[in-house]
């Protein structure tokens, strides 16, 4: 098979696409915006600080409450950014017309040469089985000059042979190191420190992936087109059994990330190494020393490396590979818990980036890298303030910060939230019913992210566990605990503030502060009987499964 030149195919002209002053309108738009929310917010601080009637505690949590305003106006207008940039500046694949010139090829005996590919799959106890089928789709991809190179690193002896068993099967080159350093990173450098200089690209491919045949020879002519280009990342795409409540509610998470969100980050030259599904130029990457191994998010790291280097990168909103979500609650919380606090782990390298040289990269990406990237896992703090407030004022007898009429905080969270819903629903096809009882799933995360911002700023390790692909764990209670406490909570809450209103106490603001707690309250019930009873159900049919084996 010939490699088809890129413009005969595509139209990528990425300096003529990405129009600079709209791009530039939309940014000052954006700032605009965020300015003027936090004004308004902001503005209900000095009537709070001048009330004489309002205890210290009362100012203290009031300014908490509007600091967690502040953060969500942040990031919503984020969101609406990205949105907007993709909707208008990111264009996906468009035939060229005919009279357009194909790019050059090299050529050798008057035949195209299709440059050299690994594809790495690094695995790490990882089942065989499920292996077996990632391997299968690897070695049908439609390009002719390309090697699948699986790095094992399992600590099971038993997975192990299973696994080279498999790879001689199939023809593919087994690696194997006996060591964990760097986990992932390290697997993708050991591997490049093996493998011959013959592969000018790597490909990195979770063991999970299935990936389609095309991915090489629609992605490979991006970078004969242009020698700068560094890597390119494509979406990830999930797909759980029938009927998955988990599997579905992550996939709907997972979309809004990798459609506008990824999208507009291409618009701003920041997209990011999302660790599988990505196509690198081996050269750049030993340029930069490598994946970096001093963090446990191996990808947004070295996307930052690259970026903060001069390095260009490419976003194409094309599925290419399906993998499979994460089969219990147990599995969900262990990555989200890793993903978190390999943010705060870069984010501490970013900020240090920028306080020594902040000239190392324009402004729009030390937007993207120190402050939404930097941040956003500041979320779990965010939720758990949001739902203890209600809590807190009505059970303590407290004043309520009283918001004014133009302070609008709740409407725009919840525009934001209809944005992602709508979307998903007209791109995707989700339920809109099954889509609002996913919002219930996130809200059960922050106990999640605030143990990753615990340790992030203590500075505590973390050990690395590789994300269960079918192997279904039972839920902690230590995970489950948080989530009764806040339910209890609530419910007394709610019980007590509808007594109060019903005597007539302060009809005014708590009808308001109990609808808040209600909403939270439902959010927390609906994460126990549609999501923590199926995942108990889940692992007891696991169990009576193995019962009947034995």
């Amino acid at each position: 098979m010939k490699l088809v030149p890129l413009r005969k195919k595509f139209h990528i002209n990425f300096s003529t696409r990405f129009n600079g002053k709209l791009n530039t309108l939309i940014t000052l738009f954006s700032v605009v915006l965020f300015t003027t929310i936090s004004v308004l917010i902001l503005s209900n601080l000095l009537p709070v600080l001048a009330n004489v009637n309002l205890s210290l505690f009362e100012k203290f949590i009031s300014l908490i409450l509007i600091s967690t305003f502040i953060y969500s106006a942040l990031h919503c207008v984020g969101y609406v950014d990205h949105f907007i940039k993709s909707l208008t500046l990111y264009q996906g694949y468009s035939p060229l017309k005919k009279s357009q010139n194909p790019s050059p090829l090299n050529k050798s005996n008057n035949d195209c040469v299709e440059p050299c590919v690994a594809i790495i799959i690094p695995t790490l106890n990882e089942d065989p089985e499920m292996v077996r089928e990632t391997l299968l789709k690897a070695k049908g991809v439609d390009y002719g000059n390309f090697e699948v190179v699986l790095m094992d690193s399992s600590t099971d002896p038993e997975i192990g042979r299973e696994t080279s068993r498999l790879c001689r099967e199939l023809g593919v080159k087994y690696l194997f190191r006996n060591n964990l350093r760097g986990y992932k990173a390290g697997s993708i450098n050991d591997t490049l420190q093996i493998l011959d200089n013959g592969f000018k690209y790597v490909m990195v491919l979770d063991s999970d992936h299935r990936l389609k045949p095309s991915i090489l020879h629609d992605l490979v002519p991006y970078f004969e087109d242009d020698p700068l280009l560094t890597f390119i990342q494509t979406p990830q795409y999930f797909n759980g059994p029938d009927g998955d409540r988990l599997g579905l509610a992550y996939s709907y998470q997972q979309h809004i990330f990798y459609k506008h969100i990824c999208r507009g980050l291409c618009v701003n030259d920041s997209s990011y190494i999302c660790g599988t599904n990505v196509l690198i130029r081996t050269e750049h990457l030993e340029e930069i020393g490598g994946m970096d191994e001093g963090c446990i998010t191996e990808d947004i790291a070295t996307s930052f490396t690259f970026h903060s280097n001069g390095y260009k990168s490419l976003y194409i909103d094309k599925v290419y590979a399906e993998g499979l979500s994460p089969p219990s609650l147990s599995a969900y919380y262990g990555q989200q818990l890793r993903w978190s606090y390999g943010t705060f782990q870069n984010t501490r390298k970013v900020i240090s980036t920028f306080l020594k040289d902040p000239g190392k990269m324009k402004l729009l990406k030390w937007w993207e890298y120190l402050i939404l990237n930097g941040t956003w896992y500041f979320i779990g703090v965010g939720i758990f303030i949001w739902l203890l407030y209600p809590v807190t004022i009505i059970l303590l007898d407290l004043e309520p910060l009283v918001l004014g009429p133009l302070n609008l905080p709740f409407y725009i969270f919840v525009s934001m939230v209809l944005i992602q819903t709508l979307s998903s629903h007209v791109e995707r096809g989700y339920s809109i019913i099954k889509l609002i009882l996913a919002q219930a799933l996130f809200f059960s995360l922050f106990p999640v992210y605030t143990r990753a911002f615990i340790m992030g700023m203590l500075n505590r390790k973390l050990k690395f566990r590789v994300t269960p692909k079918k192997e279904v764990y039972q839920m902690s209670f230590k995970d489950l605990a948080p989530l009764l406490v806040m339910v209890f909570l609530l419910a007394v809450s709610v019980i007590i503030g509808v007594q109060r209103i019903n005597l007539g106490e302060d009809t005014i603001v708590y009808p308001s502060i109990v609808f808040w707690a209600s909403y939270s309250l439902l959010m927390l019930l609906i994460f126990i009987f549609y999501y923590y009873l199926e995942d108990r159900r889940k692992y007891q049919w696991v169990v009576k499964d193995l019962n009947l084996e034995v």
